[in-house]
């Protein structure tokens, strides 16, 4: 009788503290996704007489306010709106981007007492605490500008931190007129405006993949960097034939030649030969499959393939088709990885919050996601992405720039100090990769992909334009977004 007494007590004791630590999850980890939820019908209602905080770029500029009206009540308004749709989002019909997952941020009352009496005896409006994002305004606006009316997505990183700072996507809307065209915007499956393509839109990453699939490569089998092979355009692999780009015969190339031209049938070879484990291996080790932490909704790139794969999917995937998945914001941190020799950085898209009197809150402190690759890994993959810039044959040759001297010193926000920027001037080395992906439902689809300077990466970019063609179409696009970025921006 007292040892099932006993039993009992256990039961309830281990149900106990599963309930207690459930509880305690649910508070600390689980809220915030809750609150922030755009169902959550919280997120329609705002405080009434509060002044929501200000959205700021990384320089000052506003990107979103309350305007008092003659009322009395706060309006909303959005400058530069269609750029920064996806990222800031919207207030109304529920909220979207940085307004919803930042919402208590905007609406929390900082020296709550103080406000409220000066909003008593001075007529001072309460505001909440503002938000100083990681995007630039100058960057965002030019790779609006290169996005223009072609569907499709920019994302720019710094590779040493995982700040972003360029995100455009597009098809757009107005957050400034959500509520007027709410159906519209709400029903339109065709261009789906209210879809984030940089974080949402899965596609597949065409030969941008072959920069995973010669890591895994070099990885397994240092020999392999020297592997030869003759390609005429066209080879069989198992049941499927397998071509280069517009068929196109290479020749005699080893892994240099063949990543600058991105040859597919090199490339299959080497999927044989290291097998489906190795290329698993690496693309787990660069972060398919997993949460990557970004504070905006996301969709995981995916990596399906298993260890009994057949040689097709292999083959196929090795050169980025078959099942494989990615947002463009995970080929800007894949690349950003890279460039940092070979450490992920988590994304972020705020730096800071501010509150009414100018004080700093809540600092995004970079957080390191995992070693994908080692720095002599990554080191070998940079130079192979350098030759496709550089390398007579390569698929973007077009991606190299010169640049002008940049100013010397700027101020350091907090402490004032003066901190020597130093200058660029002359020809910038870029490592890039080009992909054109094939797309059952249309056109095929272009990437580009890369970092630069090649030996001081300051920014990397990702660049996927919907049914446009052959890679080499994205190229302009991120070109512009570097060159400007090193010209006048890069510490």
């Amino acid at each position: 009788m007292r040892s099932a007494i006993k039993k009992i007590f256990w039961l309830y004791a281990l149900i106990f503290l599963i309930l207690i630590g459930y509880l305690l999850k649910l508070c600390l980890y689980d809220s915030h996704s809750f609150v922030a939820n755009p169902f959550n019908p919280r997120l329609s209602q705002s405080y009434e007489g509060i002044k929501r905080g200000s959205i700021y770029d990384s320089n000052g500029d506003v990107i979103a306010e309350d305007v008092k009206q003659d009322d009395g009540t706060f309006k909303r308004v959005y400058k530069n709106a269609r750029y920064y749709a996806h990222v800031v989002g919207y207030t109304v019909k529920g909220k979207a981007g940085v307004e919803s997952k930042y919402n208590f941020r905007l609406e929390s009352i900082n020296n709550e007492f103080l406000q409220r009496v000066g909003n008593l005896f001075l007529g001072k409006d309460i505001e909440g605490n503002s938000l100083v994002l990681t995007i630039d305004n100058r960057l965002q606006e030019i790779a609006g500008e290169e996005l223009g009316n072609q569907r499709g997505s920019i994302v720019a990183m710094e590779p040493s931190t995982g700040k972003i700072l360029a995100m455009v996507s597009n098809p757009a809307f107005d957050s400034n007129t959500v509520a007027e065209n709410w159906e519209e915007l709400n029903s339109d499956d065709k261009n789906s405006p209210l879809l984030n393509r940089a974080t949402q839109g899965l596609y597949p990453p065409g030969s941008t993949f072959k920069i995973i699939t010669a890591a895994a490569a070099l990885e397994a089998d240092k020999a392999l960097e020297s592997f030869e092979i003759d390609c005429d355009g066209e080879e069989k692999f198992g049941h499927s034939i397998i071509h280069c780009y517009n068929g196109k015969a290479h020749g005699n190339v080893n892994m240099d030649s063949a990543f600058a031209k991105s040859c597919n049938i090199y490339f299959s070879e080497i999927g044989v030969k290291i097998g489906a484990g190795k290329l698993i291996d690496m693309a787990y080790a660069f972060g398919f499959n997993k949460d990557i932490g970004l504070s905006l909704e996301y969709s995981k790139s995916t990596f399906p393939m298993t260890l009994e794969a057949e040689e097709n999917e292999i083959v196929e995937t090795s050169f980025g088709q078959g099942r494989t998945l990615v947002t463009p914001l995970f080929m800007a941190m894949v690349t950003s990885a890279v460039a940092n020799n070979g450490m992920m950085m988590q994304p972020y898209v705020v730096d800071h919050s501010l509150t009414p009197s100018g004080g700093v809150r809540n600092r995004t402190l970079p957080v390191k996601l995992n070693q994908a690759i080692s720095p002599g890994l990554a080191s070998q993959i940079k130079e192979l992405m350098c030759g496709v810039v550089e390398n007579n044959g390569g698929t973007a040759q077009n991606a190299s720039f010169s640049v002008s001297g940049t100013a010397v010193n700027y101020d350091e926000n907090e402490s004032g100090a003066s901190v020597s920027k130093g200058a660029y001037s002359g020809k910038i080395r870029v490592a890039g990769k080009t992909g054109t992906a094939e797309n059952p439902q249309g056109d095929d689809h272009a990437w580009f992909v890369a970092f630069a300077p090649a030996d001081e990466p300051k920014i990397a970019v990702a660049v996927l334009l919907e049914n446009a063609g052959k890679g080499s179409n994205a190229i302009p696009a991120a070109r512009e977004i570097m060159k400007t970025y090193i010209e006048n921006l890069a510490g």
